[in-house]
């Protein structure tokens, strides 16, 4: 496939991971219990991919560090507030632009991780959560943003959907790409240092795992573990940092705690490599269909509260891929607010109630994704 059909192969069919249709049926689970691990240092040197396509894959760089962090801010609460001020939060003109690559970026990530779990859950299933039921029918909510990035491209940041969410307060979970973060360094670091947002693991570079297998699927998921890392790390080792860091190094993850298929596909492999690396299988049960290029701001909200249940999970984009999804964002919660609803991170979600859980993956119903692996195949590019 040439890289000059992209943009629109992905703007014709309107997906990041395929999602157009609406909510659909679950089956209930076993509820999940929480702890906390010790974490084992990373290890360093990554071998070469298994099987990467187009050319020799590159020896692992380091990645350019960012520009020296300001010394930290008076009165500041959190590493947010220590390292950033709100002109360096804001959106920035351009950086919801989706720019291509001539060249497929295959390269690994400067460390890998040992093989040993670092989930603060324990007893994970190898099994695809859909929504929670939570505890006392509490009305909580989780709103998830897809950050996909393939090999040959390098996606945006949509500046102001992120904006919305901090002005109203509102907590939510960024499914990154392990790539993704790569590309958006500070990005990254300002969405982990934020108190109301907590990063997910969404693959390497958004491969179809169920499609991928052995060593070519599993790096997906623990490339981008380790990504994370070393931009936790990262964070925590700022001058801005210090004064915080140590109350603050606890409340951000060592690693991401639960993971995101691309496409929404799966089989028994991948998940079971996904609850073996510690992660919790995560879907959804509303999609917003926001990747379609026709879709409507009142159409996301329509579809949101028409589907709303308390425990939902809501699906979005915030790579440049949304169309409308922060301008929906500033009716639906209000809307959700007034009745009586209160966002909550995904692992939030999760420690508060009961997982409603299925034995595959898909969008609304069984088998609805399938056609996927035809058409996007190993998906990684």
């Amino acid at each position: 496939m040439t890289i000059a059909t992209r943009p629109e192969r992905w703007q014709t069919l309107g997906f990041c991971i395929g999602l157009l249709a609406m909510a659909g049926a679950m089956t209930p689970a076993t509820a999940v219990g929480a702890d906390e691990g010790s974490y084992p240092p990373i290890a360093a040197a990554v071998p070469p991919v298994p099987g990467a396509a187009d050319a020799p894959v590159p020896q692992p760089t380091r990645q350019p560090d960012l520009a020296p962090a300001p010394a930290p801010r008076p009165g500041a609460s959190n590493l947010l507030e220590s390292c950033w001020g709100p002109q360096d939060l804001r959106w920035r003109p351009g950086e919801r632009k989706i720019r291509n690559h001539l060249t497929p970026d295959h390269r690994p990530p400067e460390f890998q991780l040992p093989q040993t779990p670092r989930s603060g859950f324990s007893r994970i299933a190898p099994l695809s959560l859909r929504s929670v039921t939570p505890t006392n029918g509490e009305k909580l909510i989780a709103l998830t943003f897809d950050l996909c990035e393939q090999a040959d491209e390098i996606t945006g940041y949509d500046g102001e959907l992120v904006d919305t969410l901090r002005a109203q307060g509102v907590k939510a979970t960024f499914y990154a790409g392990g790539k993704w973060m790569r590309s958006h360094p500070e990005r990254t670091l300002q969405l982990m240092a934020d108190p109301l947002f907590e990063i997910g693991n969404h693959a390497w570079t958004h491969g179809n795992l169920r499609v991928l297998q052995g060593a070519e699927m599993e790096n997906q998921i623990h490339w981008t573990q380790a990504e994370y890392e070393r931009l936790r790390d990262q964070l925590l080792a700022l001058p801005c940092a210090a004064p915080l860091a140590a109350s603050e190094a606890p409340l951000i993850p060592r690693s991401p705690e639960t993971f995101r298929f691309p496409y929404g596909t799966c089989n028994t492999e991948s998940l079971q490599a996904v609850a073996a690396a510690g992660l919790y299988p995560v879907q959804w049960n509303i999609v917003t269909g926001d990747p379609a290029k026709g879709q409507t701001a009142a159409r996301i909200v329509n579809t949101v509260m028409s589907q709303l249940k308390p425990g939902s999970i809501v699906v979005a984009h915030g790579n440049g891929r949304g169309w409308h999804t922060a301008e929906a964002l500033k009716t639906l919660i209000p809307t959700l607010l007034k009745q009586g609803y209160r966002f909550a991170t995904v692992s939030e979600l999760l420690r508060d109630g009961t997982p409603v859980t299925a034995e595959q993956c898909y969008e609304v119903r069984e088998g609805d994704n399938l056609r996927y692996d035809k058409l996007f195949g190993k998906g990684t590019q």
